[in-house]
């Protein structure tokens, strides 16, 4: 008889073992869901903090042109023959 309780109770450990595990594993998936939409989050935010700026520095850099335009295609010339030089074409 003790035998047979024995193994009862290996049995029932084992069961209380798969238990813990199954439980684990749902919260380590759930925390790495979490952490990975979090992660998602951030990446939005910066995307739209960076689109702001650059829609704001577009509109200055078109400002500028409007108010200089031969100043502004000078130095576009300007860059592009110093640009040309340096790539050797």
């Amino acid at each position: 008889m003790s035998e047979s309780r024995e193994t009862d109770a290996i049995k029932n450990d084992l069961e209380s073992l798969r238990k813990d595990l199954r439980e684990l594993a749902e919260s380590v998936r759930a925390s790495g869901e979490k952490r990975a939409h979090d992660g998602l989050d951030e990446v939005r935010h910066k995307y739209a903090d960076l689109r702001t700026h650059y829609d704001k520095r577009s509109r200055e850099v078109g400002a500028e042109i409007e108010a200089r335009p031969f100043t502004s295609v000078f130095a576009a010339f300007g860059i592009g023959l110093l640009l040309g030089k340096l790539l050797g074409r």
